[in-house]
């Protein structure tokens, strides 16, 4: 059972189109705020099907819904590391060019 459903979980994310950690750095910060307030609502909007799909779905089909958020939450965090590197690097980048120096 363990095994099918790490197939399944595999095979569900190959279903989101998902960006790179390297394509995401060609991003700029606000394109990046952008894609995080997107997701969450993706995330917050498959929650509340779960919920129907749990009251009214066939049997497992509220577990699939339940993978595809899980993943969607993973690579809400890859996006958000990068929006976190890419606003610390502008923050060094202000401060050098401030005559400052950040240790970080």
């Amino acid at each position: 059972m363990a095994k099918s459903i790490d197939v399944m979980e595999k095979r569900q994310m190959d279903l989101l189109p998902t960006l790179s950690r390297e394509e995401l750095y060609g991003f700029g910060i606000i394109d990046i705020s952008e894609m995080i307030m997107s997701i969450e609502h993706a995330i917050n909007y498959a929650e509340g099907y779960r919920f129907l799909l749990l009251c009214f779905g066939n049997e497992g089909s509220s577990d699939k819904a339940k993978m595809i958020m899980k993943s969607m939450e993973d690579y809400l965090e890859l996006v958000k590391d990068v929006y976190r590197f890419k606003v610390n690097e502008k923050k060094k980048r202000m401060a050098f060019l401030k005559g400052e120096f950040v240790r970080g």
